[in-house]
């Protein structure tokens, strides 16, 4: 739980003093539509200069922790504080609203990527703290800043590609009790439990699933079908000879010789064409063939360090590698990733 401490108040800016002058009338009333495509790089300010003319304040939390930020900023990045800036409103004129039951912790994530155009990755005791990534999901949602609910997205997705972790029992509570149904994050999370290594450690965790996201992440294992095989890039494939022959890569059935097959271009997996014809066929990430280059050190008792053959690892056909924008992210207020598959 955040607290504060019992000290005189000042007021958060960034970039700017705070003012209490009243603006122009014109900044308010030609303020831009809701945008996330600014140009702006993570880590670099993504407002231009010239909007730097008029702040608003809000107070947040129950201690009304105050913070002062950009009016047009706000109105660009969400529908509901431009409506309440620009509307027949109390706070288009005073310049001030107030949110008592958030979190400044939080929200000062929201203030960062505001400016910034990124998001710090949360720890706690060296692990990954995934809950406040959900719970700025849960606030960017509530206020309508459909950039930042994508940015999180990014966020969960790259921290546990980079730490090889998912998130935890309490994390999926929050996820499905604080988190709208239909939202896309919820997607992005089963799939992370699907494609990784998480067997063990949905089986064996000490704390308790949410029932809810068990239910799911089964039907998901039952039922890959069109996801699946949406994330290929799949063409014919007919192995000249048994040396090139390969095996299905989901009913593991011997791919004869000159004998039509289905391979993906992009990660190398084969499947036959009933398992494409059923939509039944999965992504495997580890290709048994040697490298052909880069061999890994290794040792073995009595012989010193030698070097050893290690597995390719294919990652192409990642969903949240190769189609994030396309399966998570919502685009409804926003401009498109386009062709940046990552989504950044």
């Amino acid at each position: 739980m955040h607290t504060v401490r019992e000290t005189t108040i000042t007021t958060r800016s960034i970039g700017v003093a705070y003012s209490t002058e009243p603006s122009p009338t014109h900044i308010l009333t030609n303020l831009p539509p809701p945008s996330t495509r600014t140009g702006a790089r993570a880590r670099e300010l993504r407002a231009n200069a010239s909007d730097f003319t008029s702040t608003v304040t809000l107070y947040i939390g129950p201690k009304r922790t105050p913070f002062s930020i950009h009016t047009s900023l706000l109105a660009r990045q969400s529908p509901y504080f431009r409506a309440a800036l620009t509307g027949p409103f109390l706070e288009s004129t005073t310049k001030i609203i107030t949110l008592d039951d958030v979190s400044p912790d939080h929200f000062q994530l929201l203030v960062s990527w505001l400016y910034t155009s990124s998001i710090p990755a949360p720890f706690k005791d060296g692990k990954p703290a995934y809950y406040t990534l959900l719970h700025l999901y849960s606030l960017a949602d509530r206020l309508c800043v459909e950039g930042l609910r994508n940015a999180v997205v990014d966020s969960i997705a790259d921290l546990a590609d980079r730490t090889n972790s998912v998130l935890t029992p309490s994390d999926t509570r929050i996820l499905y009790e604080g988190i709208r149904d239909s939202a896309s994050l919820r997607d992005l999370v089963l799939d992370l439990f699907a494609f990784k290594k998480t067997d063990k450690l949905v089986e064996g965790h000490v704390d308790a699933w949410h029932a809810a996201f068990l239910r799911d992440l089964c039907v998901l294992l039952k039922r890959p079908c069109a996801q699946a095989m949406l994330r290929h890039k799949l063409g014919m494939w007919c192995p000249e000879s048994w040396h090139d022959a390969r095996s299905c890569d989901n009913c593991r059935s011997v791919l004869q010789p000159r004998f039509g097959a289905v391979a993906c271009d992009d990660c190398c997996l084969s499947f036959c064409t009933r398992c494409v014809e059923d939509g039944v066929a999965m992504a495997g990430w580890d290709d048994r063939r040697e490298k052909e280059e880069g061999d890994v050190m290794g040792t073995t008792e009595g012989a010193g360090e030698i070097k050893v053959k290690k597995g390719r690892k294919w990652e192409v056909c990642r969903p949240w590698r190769g189609a994030r924008c396309a399966l998570y992210h919502e685009h409804d207020e926003t401009e498109r990733c386009g062709d940046i598959s990552m989504g950044r």
